[in-house]
């Protein structure tokens, strides 16, 4: 009787979550393959008009009509699909926290066309946020063949924006660890299951397609890296340090800029800033090209490269520049790589300091790397996921001991500063912007879970309850169960009674959520 039950308990917890993730997997490995391939394309096409037109005036003057032109186009595009705006990271974790709304197609449409835009005007910014916004929204799509949509909906979208973030980065264990580290900031068996399969399918499928198209999955390709030795652990320390100093810059800079953007937001004109992105875009074009795109090239060329340090120090201060514009007016696309770019060109600083003062230079570009993926460490406060993201990108396993060192020493530094994190403040702003107007309401709701419900069987923290509600007391029907399990987890049964106290805008959305939950509209609110 007891094996039958495990056995029920096993296809009702995670069969569903292999079969979800399989088909989420293989439709977003897909489509963020096709993504790809679509903005090298654009990519391609911008740096060629930029080429064409230098040193002819009609053709720069068209350019500059062309830049404001898309520049108005995006605009209008946010006013019909506001989801499309911004990097695309903070929105999926909004979203797949329950603290914002969505909706999945039109997501979908207006991302891939608002990078389009972003990619063909030569924006700095890249592809892995769209690219998990857009796994977010596939998600959504494949969480719409269950019959409990409500429940389901936000696992399968996880699973989707963790397959995004891996077939963008060519990366699929950092995807894992993004989903569960920086979205959720949990780890769950449900969430690891659905997420692990999510990754796996996709990055099978992008393998599968990259094969055909003869591309590389992989994001970047370097040489074979330099080896760290334990003689080496205080230049690593003290490389730890110069990160995490620069995160503290890079993070200060963006608060300060938006505190003085929120003051003047009210004198300028809906387009203004995105039509002065465009332009400041254009101008670079012409004369620092560096700075313009992704920063994939960039990272690729310090890593590999020597540079003086004063073009190192311009390309740094010219990209933070960009970066601040592009958060500010909310452009179509990801700042991931591009803060990976600002990492490279503060690791390639540390680097030279460093050989200077003993490193073998023979370990510039193992620097340069460690400094990156430190950087991206701190700006996320996802230790773990940054310290995967090496390992992946380079091969280096040997080496895991003294990356730990350097990104555990920024993440201890950076948490020293108690700046919030550039994607937690964006996604404040969100919020904020969804709830204008309206106040929170805290209150405690009780329910009887019913037979068959979506949380039978589970542990109460496997469960995606409401955003800011948490479970306070659980009855047990059957006095004879055990209050808690072996392991210290509180599993849920048939004819429970819990109490959840939950922070919410909109009553009416909770008690939904609530329902699908425990399978009962019968719900007491308690004064």
């Amino acid at each position: 009787m007891k094996s039958n039950y495990k056995y029920k308990e096993y296809l009702a917890n995670v069969f569903p979550c292999i079969y979800f993730g399989l088909i989420c997997g293989s439709v977003t490995g897909a489509f963020i393959f096709l993504f790809k391939l679509a903005a090298k394309k654009a990519e391609s096409a911008s740096r060629a008009v930029y080429s064409l037109a230098s040193g002819k005036p009609l053709y720069i003057a068209a350019v500059f009509v062309g830049l404001v032109a898309f520049a108005v186009a995006m605009y209008f595009l946010h006013k019909r699909v506001p989801e499309a705006k911004g990097g695309g990271i903070p929105r999926s974790e909004g979203v797949l926290r329950g603290v914002l709304s969505f909706r999945w197609f039109k997501t979908l449409v207006g991302t891939f066309f608002g990078s389009m835009i972003s990619y063909l005007c030569g924006l700095p910014v890249g592809s892995e946020g769209p690219a998990v916004l857009m796994g977010t929204a596939l998600g959504g799509m494949c969480g719409k063949i269950s019959k409990n949509r409500t429940t389901w909906s936000r696992y399968v979208m996880t699973g989707g924006a963790g397959a995004g973030f891996a077939v963008a980065t060519g990366a699929p264990f950092s995807g894992i660890l993004f989903a569960l580290e920086e979205i959720h900031k949990r780890f769950t068996p449900m969430l690891v299951i659905m997420v692990s399969v999510s990754v796996v399918s996709a990055s099978a499928v992008n393998e599968l397609l990259c094969s055909v198209f003869g591309m590389s999955p992989s994001l970047f390709a370097f040489e074979p890296l330099a080896e760290f030795e334990l003689k080496h652990s205080g230049y690593l320390i003290l490389l730890g340090v110069i990160i995490a100093l620069a995160v503290g810059v890079f993070d200060g800079s963006l608060w300060l800029f938006n505190r003085f953007s929120s003051k003047i937001n009210k004198y300028l004109p809906g387009p203004s800033k995105l039509v002065l992105l465009f332009a400041l875009t254009g101008i670079l074009g012409f004369v620092f090209p560096d700075a313009l795109y992704s920063g994939h090239d960039v990272i690729h060329h310090f890593a590999e490269h020597e540079g003086a340090l004063g073009l190192l120090f311009a390309l740094f201060a010219v990209r933070l520049l960009l970066m601040l514009f592009v958060t500010d007016s909310g452009a179509t696309g990801g700042i991931f790589i591009p803060t990976l770019a600002i990492g490279a060109l503060v690791g390639a600083v540390a680097a030279k300091l460093l050989v200077f003062m003993g490193m073998p230079e023979q370990s510039y570009a193992a620097i340069v790397l460690l400094g990156t993926c430190g950087f991206i460490g701190g700006t996320l406060r996802a230790p773990l996921t940054a310290a995967v993201l090496f390992v992946e990108l380079t091969g280096q396993f040997q080496s895991l001991l003294f990356v730990a060192l350097v990104i555990f020493t920024v993440n201890f530094i950076t948490e020293i500063f108690n700046l919030t994190p550039f994607y937690d403040r964006a996604l404040e702003s969100m919020e904020h912007a969804q709830n204008k107007g309206r106040q929170p309401t805290i209150a405690c709701f009780e329910m009887r879970v019913s037979h068959g419900a979506f949380v039978v069987g589970k542990t109460v923290r496997d469960i995606m309850w409401p955003s800011s509600s948490v479970v306070i007391s659980v009855k047990r029907a059957d006095e004879s169960r055990i209050d808690m399990d072996h392991d210290g987890e509180k599993r849920l049964y048939a004819e429970d009674t819990l109490v959840v106290r939950a922070k919410y805008f909109d009553e009416n959305e909770v008690r939904s959520l609530l329902a699908g939950l425990i399978g009962n509209k019968d719900i007491a609110r308690i004064e």
